[in-house]
């Protein structure tokens, strides 16, 4: 049986947008065109994902109160998979 985290990773379709910089204005959110620096731009997978939180401290982890939080396109499946 796959814990709840790997459930939740296996929503991903590795688009990779969640990676990008992004910043919010008068509460909507904005992506850039940078990408973390630890985004593999061309597999869109995470370098060092299972010590993200111990090297990149401010990766935000997604959760379905984050995702609920609007910071993902509409189209993210984490953003369906939550509506």
């Amino acid at each position: 049986m796959k814990s709840s985290l790997a459930v939740w990773d296996d929503i991903c379709d590795r688009c990779g947008r969640c990676c990008y910089e992004k910043y919010e204005y008068r509460g909507k959110i904005f992506y850039t065109d940078t990408p973390c620096q630890y985004l593999d731009t061309k597999t869109n997978l995470c370098k060092i994902y299972h010590q993200r939180a111990e090297i990149h401290p401010d990766c935000a982890r997604l959760t379905p109160e984050l995702v609920k939080a609007g910071i993902l396109p509409d189209d993210c499946p984490y953003v369906k998979k939550t509506d």
